[in-house]
């Protein structure tokens, strides 16, 4: 019974280690043309740019199907996941986004164009920075606590 206590401790301990790439399936966006998204998906994006290249990640060889305001395009990742899809120029406005690969889809509004953003609302902001969400270490520290409670218990019940 110990080994189970001990494998499912180890498989815990690996599964919070593994990169953000394994938890979320590898199909990510990460770029639209300058603007970093860091594999973010959000439900609207702005972009000042006139030609939005779209970079990201797949899984090697598999296709990407990029759907624009209903009209679809292909691309395929290349040997080490990454895909580029380069669209016409897009007119300034509202464009619905969907990029789908392997069963996963991102969709966004992309809003094109430097009349769409309120830049003195954009320069008026505080600068202030959201708190870290997901931390690594709490969750594992009391993962590991919980672990020593369940074999101490099993030792304390062969005792008894």
């Amino acid at each position: 019974m110990i080994n189970k206590v001990k494998f499912f401790c180890l498989m815990l301990i690996l599964f919070l280690f593994s990169g953000n790439d394994v938890l979320a399936g590898g199909f990510k966006l990460k770029s639209i043309g300058s603007v970093d998204t860091s594999g973010r998906q959000i439900s609207h994006w702005w972009y000042t740019g006139s030609v939005a290249t779209m970079n990201g990640e797949a899984a090697a060889g598999e296709t990407v199907t990029v759907s624009i305001n209903g009209t679809e395009a292909t691309t395929t990742a290349d040997s080490e996941g990454n895909w580029t899809y380069v669209p016409e120029a897009l007119t300034d406005g509202d464009h619905e986004i969907k990029l789908t690969s392997g069963g996963s889809t991102i969709s966004f509004t992309l809003t094109m164009g430097t009349e769409n953003v309120d830049w003195d609302a954009v320069n008026s902001g505080g600068g202030e920075t959201l708190p870290a969400a997901g931390v690594l270490f709490p969750t594992l520290g009391l993962s590991m606590i919980g672990g020593v409670f369940v074999l101490i218990s099993k030792k304390l019940t062969k005792q008894i």
